[in-house]
């Protein structure tokens, strides 16, 4: 117990770190890295290493190659740059040819170095007029040269490397014998890895980079299984707590009425995802399942039918949408529909206010309201439901765990779908979404054409794809154009909405034209979306609140200006709103960029349709933070897990993960790895 004591001590908070020689300056800087606890600081990793037995003599060296020289000074003088800045050159000599040296705003370095004297020089050499070393590390040659590695740390102007490396190597001195060990001996024993303490050790003090690795890969699986066992163990306990706790009379009449009225046949995916969904229900399983497929999938559909079985087995359902526009659109397609089948479903949302939203909050109370269509306004604690049986989350990545639970915590049963239309490689989904079952819907309605899409950079080309607009129009299709901002910015050089609408009503005058942005009141945004529905509006200049949900089968073009400052994801998602109808569609991407990664997703859109190969690329070029708002999974603070290289581990350690769970019945035995887990997920206790 004692030992345990010292361990959580390691979680104290930084201020009480107990090191000669650090004060409040330090503090104040170490917090400015991130650093928060001791904890914190053991594992600050180094961001690379300087290998420094790679010594060269000067005649063998390559440009951008990292360096250990010795050399003779044969020259050095101070100069002035042309912004007035000091320069200290240096030239020296081995014998097998000369090295420049550069440093800035070190004016004394011409006294302490000594022409004729040796020195050892560290560095990354570039190539100039001759090889060269900017700002390199020197000290006197004394004959004897120890090969070593440094480790290289992120910090910053208030703690030099040297002054980093010294804290933490006399902070793992101190607090190294209270490192307990955090992974199951079985785990450890089975895949043969290095212990915790060794692991710390060589990854901050190594002798070889073989060493390095090896500890790398056993911090990999440790971090890893603290995420899966935080994310899984909460699985395992609503499994436990709900097992078996409802039983539906499984009438399903509603549902064959709704289906038929459809005109169209569900897909084979649709299908296989509804009943992975009715054999939970019908099991009395907890619902707990993502439903992820590429925009135009159908997953609107299949979340429809299954509130349409609640409801039709006595419970209500509930649509939470990220934004109101969205939660508009999942209403106006859905309401008019249900009602034939004498289902009521109604909206609320934050701009719902006095008597009419008082009056909502009665009818669901009472359970007259079937479904509830609506955005965070559902979450706040005076939404009560009667029999809430069904929650759909839409666009899963943008509400946050918390927010899902204070929706789940209202139902009688905490059935959840969530819906996520930016396709998620499968091994990767199970990992982010670990407490949650997986399901695909991989095909597209039959009858959809591929979306032509082109990136234009030129004006001439610009002008000839407002021709070919015109002829669309003409013909009777419609438009979406799309700018990044609602309103002119003096920051970004960027095209706004609004001057994108007035220079459109300039371009196409024998056209009827739409604004809509996030600022314009409900009632006017329900006005011109149900307008732009019926082809009473041609064009419909947009932000990007027309992202997801909206569904008009005839608009065939979709234009994204500025289409640089969009993401893979974010560009995917908008051109997913043409394609949905008989006649062909065209995507076209505005863009002057010289930014490489602007280039590379501008092509990876012309090159592919497949939602699933975009969002690979899209792994690829962002941090995994950005991407999926995996920050609440914990994904993207991982160290030395790569999401798109390391799938194998990841679902290995997910498998090793429900293994232990289902060994111990949810139980994390080990103390240490407990402790870690609620450290990091900030809860006050786990089972």
């Amino acid at each position: 117990m004692e030992e345990l004591m010292n361990y959580k001590n390691l979680y104290n908070k930084i201020e009480n770190l107990d090191i000669k020689g650090v004060g409040e300056k330090t503090i104040a800087a170490l917090k400015n890295l991130g650093i928060n606890t001791i904890m914190d600081l053991i594992y600050f990793f180094p961001r690379t290493y300087e290998d420094r037995s790679n010594i060269k003599k000067i005649g063998e060296i390559r440009s951008e190659e990292y360096v250990v020289v010795i050399g003779r000074i044969v020259s050095i003088e101070n100069r002035k740059t042309k912004t007035r800045k000091t320069m200290t050159a240096a030239r020296i000599t081995d014998g097998t040819g000369m090295l420049d040296l550069v440093w800035f705003q070190m004016p004394y370095l011409k006294k302490s170095l000594q022409i004729g004297e040796e020195y050892v020089f560290i560095g990354n050499v570039k190539r100039g007029y001759n090889f060269q070393i900017v700002g390199p590390e020197y000290r006197k040659y004394s004959g004897k040269l120890s090969e070593e590695i440094k480790p290289v740390y992120s910090s910053n102007r208030n703690l030099s490397q040297n002054g980093l490396r010294k804290i933490i190597r006399d902070t793992i001195k101190k607090y190294i014998p209270y490192i307990e060990e955090n992974i199951p001996c079985e785990i450890l024993q089975e895949y043969k890895l290095m212990g915790r303490k060794e692991a710390i050790l060589k990854i901050h003090l190594p002798k070889n980079l073989r060493e390095i690795e090896e500890a790398k890969n056993r911090m990999a699986v440790e971090e890893l299984l603290i995420l899966e066992l935080g994310i899984l163990s909460k699985r395992f306990q609503l499994d436990a707590d709900n097992t078996s706790k409802y039983k539906l009379n499984d009438d399903r009449h509603m549902v064959k009425k709704y289906l038929n009225s459809l005109g169209f046949e569900l897909t084979r995916a649709q299908k296989k995802v509804i009943t992975e969904i009715y054999k939970d229900l019908a099991g009395g399983k907890i619902v707990n399942r993502l439903i992820q497929g590429d925009v135009g999938s159908g997953k609107t559909i299949v979340a429809v039918l299954m509130l349409l079985y609640l409801v039709e087995n006595s419970y209500q359902g509930v649509i939470m949408a990220p934004t109101e526009i969205l939660a508009v659109q999942h209403y106006l397609s859905v309401a008019d529909d249900l009602a034939e089948l004498g289902v009521r479903v109604e909206i609320l949302t934050g701009s719902i206010k006095g008597k009419k939203r008082e009056k909502l909050l009665s009818e669901i109370r009472e359970g007259v309201i079937d479904i509830v269509v609506g955005t965070h306004a559902l979450i706040e604690d005076h939404v009560e439901f009667h029999k809430l049986g069904l929650i759909v989350v839409d666009e899963q990545h943008r509400f946050g765990v918390e927010q899902r639970k204070k929706l789940r915590d209202k139902g009688e049963i905490s059935n959840l779908l969530v819906m996520s239309a930016t396709p998620i490689p499968r091994s990767l989904a199970l990992s982010i979404y670990g407490d949650l079952d997986v399901s695909i819907i991989d095909e597209l309605p039959p009858g959809r054409t591929p979306i032509k899409t082109k990136w234009i950079e030129s004006d001439n080309d610009l002008e000839k794809a407002y021709d070919f607009i015109e002829k669309q129009l003409v013909k009777g299709r419609q438009a979406y154009i799309v700018a990044p901002l609602i309103e002119e910015s003096e920051k970004m050089a960027v095209t706004s909405a609004t001057e994108l609408y007035e220079e459109m009503v300039r371009r196409f005058p024998e056209f009827e034209i739409g604004l809509l942005h996030g600022r314009i009141k409900n009632p006017e945004k329900e006005e011109t979306m149900s307008k732009f529905k019926k082809n009473k509006l041609q064009i419909l200049v947009s932000t990007t609140v027309i992202e997801v949900g909206v569904n008009v089968p005839n608009a065939t073009i979709m234009m994204i200006t500025n289409a640089n400052r969009f993401g893979l994801a974010g560009l995917h998602q908008l051109r997913g709103r043409v394609g949905r109808g008989e006649h062909k569609s065209y995507c076209f991407l505005i863009a002057k960029t010289d930014n490489d990664i602007s280039k590379s997703r501008l092509k990876v859109m012309e090159s592919t349709t497949d939602g699933f190969l975009i969002a690979e690329e899209d792994l690829k070029l962002r941090k995994p933070g950005e991407i999926f708002g995996t920050r609440q999974s914990g994904m993207s603070d991982l160290k030395f897990v790569d999401i798109v290289h390391d799938v194998k581990t990841i679902k290995l350690v997910r498998d090793i993960s429900i293994e232990y769970l289902k060994k111990y019945r949810g139980e994390i035995r080990e103390n240490t790895l407990r402790m870690d887990i609620v450290e990091k997920f900030k809860v006050d206790e786990i089972k």
